[in-house]
C-alpha cells in the first residue's frame, strides 16, 4: 500500500487520464503516423510507434526514423528531425482540438485526492499549448499542468516531477506518486525517487510495464 502521508500525485495524460483514441488508435500514434506520411510517405507500423510512446517527442521521432529506415542513431539528421517535429505538431493540433473525453473515473480520482489535501498535477510530453488546451477541454480542477517539452527535458528525465514538487511546495519525494501508462512514466518516477503506479489503460501491456518495476500496477486511475 502507498503510505498515508502522500502530498502530491502527478498523473500522465494520454492513455492515463485522457481517453486519446482517434479512429481506434491512440492520439500520439496517429500523429506520428500522419507526420511521417506527410513528410515522405513513410508508413510507420503501430508496433514501432507504440515502442516510443512516452518519450520527448523529438526523441521519439528520432527513434522512429531509425526504426523505419533501419539506420543507426548517428545517421539521423537533426534538421530532418526538426522538420518532422513541425509536421507532427501540426497533426497533433488538428487531432487534439476537440479532445474532451477523460479516462473513466479521472475527475472522481482527482476530486477524492484533493478533498484529502493531496495536490494533483498532470504532465505530458505534448507541447505546452496542447497540455493547457486538453486540461481546459476536460474542465479539470488541478494544481498544476506541465509539458516536458516546455521544461526542456523529456521523460525518463524527472524534470516534470521536480517541477510539480517545486510548484506545490513538496520537498520529500517519498510523499509523491507518479502515475502513468508507459515504461518511461515509471522510469521518470524512479529517477525522481518517488512512488510509481502503472495503469493498464494505455497500449503497453502488463508484462512490459511490470518489467520496469513500478511499485504498483492497477487497471486504471
Amino acid at each position: 500500500r502507498l503510505p498515508g502521508d502522500i502530498e502530491l500525485v502527478l498523473f500522465d495524460m494520454a492513455g492515463t487520464t485522457v481517453d486519446d483514441l482517434v479512429n481506434g488508435e491512440p492520439l500520439v500514434i496517429a500523429a506520428f503516423r500522419a507526420a511521417f506520411l506527410a513528410h515522405d510517405g513513410s508508413q510507420v507500423a503501430l508496433e514501432q510507434a507504440n515502442e516510443v510512446r512516452g518519450y520527448e517527442k523529438r526523441e521519439a521521432l528520432r527513434r522512429l526514423l531509425c526504426a523505419v529506415r533501419s539506420i543507426d542513431a548517428s545517421e539521423v539528421d537533426q534538421a530532418e528531425v526538426d522538420k518532422l517535429f513541425g509536421i507532427f505538431r501540426e497533426e497533433l493540433d488538428k487531432l487534439t482540438a476537440c479532445m474532451d473525453t477523460e479516462v473513466a473515473g479521472t475527475s472522481a480520482a482527482f476530486g477524492a485526492l484533493r478533498s484529502r489535501g493531496v495536490k494533483v498535477c498532470v504532465g505530458s510530453g505534448f507541447p505546452e499549448h496542447v497540455v493547457q488546451n486538453i486540461v481546459a477541454n476536460m474542465g479539470w480542477a488541478v494544481d498544476g499542468a506541465f509539458s516536458s517539452e516546455a521544461l526542456g527535458a523529456g521523460r525518463p528525465d524527472p524534470i516534470m516531477v521536480n517541477a510539480a514538487m517545486s510548484h506545490c511546495g513538496v520537498t520529500d519525494p517519498r510523499r509523491v506518486v507518479k502515475v502513468g501508462d508507459t515504461v518511461v512514466d515509471i522510469e521518470e518516477g524512479r529517477n525522481a525517487g518517488v512512488h510509481t503506479v502503472a495503469v493498464l489503460t494505455g497500449t503497453q501491456g502488463r508484462e512490459k510495464l511490470e518489467a520496469a518495476r513500478p511499485d504498483f500496477v492497477v487497471p486504471s486511475v
